[in-house]
């Protein structure tokens, strides 16, 4: 399960990178876990990959192929002047703006028709500043989108960052009674947040109910501009919900220190459950941390998440606080 689960993940991460380098890296990956599992040690193994089998195989040590030069190295090109004509009316200002304050993973993750809708909600944000009160400031602009390919609904988010923010959007998304099957945020440098769900109904199926979409919109708000407490509501909304049948699997959880940066990176992987994402959530923030960027994705039952993290206090972030957020998270998981 491990072995073809991951091996998807690898293909729709590289989906916008040089096809034969995806397949290289996933044959790659498929053949160090055959290795674990006949006990023989590979060659130049990554730490960690032992002799007991998968499951000795740590979850941070599976997604060390997305580490690989090969993938970091083939970020896509999104050319400015190509967005620029698919959003007129906005300048030209604006539109570089957006390409500067953003991360180049926001790029290598997003499609360029969502890359201009982006723009256009940005710049809707910044008129309803200029033209609200002071509270208006905080309502967020919300895009609904049916997805291409899958059942599935895809929901943007544009609004100002700030303390909580994720969390309060997967339990608005909770209380309408949709769920979540995949989520990505980002953040600007100018503390706009840019946040996309992928959601389904109870019956597995895109979104066409307006109520449920207007209930949303209201749930954030009143979280939000209001500090309503979402937890009740959500478990009210979980029995509607019959659950995936998931890998019998313990929660594996990571946490480690970035090198580069004073930030630190949550890996989850777990069998998913209605809500887990907003407890998940509030728990990082309740432990003094702000999320900077974000990667979730739930397959078969199973949720493997991915959280950038940074310090709310904006001090270098320590080990052993990052160490007790990881046994609290184990306890949610």
């Amino acid at each position: 399960t491990l072995d073809v689960h991951l091996g998807k993940v690898v293909l729709y991460q590289l989906s916008y990178a040089r096809r034969e380098e995806a397949k290289v890296l996933v044959a790659s990956f498929r053949r160090q876990l055959e290795t674990c599992r006949t006990g023989k040690e590979p060659a130049g193994r990554h730490p960690g990959y032992g002799r007991q089998g998968v499951k000795a195989l740590p979850f941070g040590a599976g997604l060390a192929c997305f580490r690989h030069p090969a993938f970091l190295s083939s970020a896509p090109v999104i050319d400015q002047q190509t967005i620029a004509r698919t959003v007129p009316g906005i300048s030209a200002d604006e539109i570089t703006a957006h390409f500067n304050q953003l991360p180049e993973r926001y790029f290598t993750q997003t499609e360029e028709s969502d890359v201009a809708l982006h723009i256009g909600m940005v710049n809707r944000l910044f008129h309803n500043i200029s033209n609200a009160e002071s509270l208006g400031t905080l309502r967020p602009v919300i895009e609904w989108h049916d997805h291409p390919a899958n059942p599935c609904s895809v929901v943007h988010i544009v609004t100002w960052d700030r303390a909580g923010l994720f969390f309060t959007l997967a339990g608005g998304l909770s209380v309408a009674g949709l769920n979540i099957l995949s989520a990505r945020i980002s953040t600007r440098n100018d503390h706009i947040a840019i946040d996309r769900f992928e959601v389904a109904g109870p019956d597995r199926k895109p979104v066409r109910d307006k109520p449920a979409k207007e209930l949303f919109a209201r749930t954030v708000e009143e979280a939000l501009m209001g500090g309503r407490d979402l937890s009740d509501a959500i478990r009210s909304q979980a029995g509607r919900f019959t659950a995936t049948p998931a890998p019998a699997i313990t929660a594996c959880i990571e946490a480690y220190l970035e090198i580069s940066s004073p930030r630190a990176i949550i890996e989850i992987q777990a069998a998913d459950r209605f809500g887990l994402l907003y407890r998940v959530g509030r728990l990082i923030a309740e432990h003094g941390f702000n999320l900077s960027a974000a990667r979730v994705d739930t397959e078969r039952g199973l949720a493997i998440d991915r959280f950038h993290l940074e310090s709310a206090d904006k001090q270098p972030v320590d080990a052993r606080r990052l160490a007790h957020l990881r046994d609290a998270l184990h306890a949610v998981a």
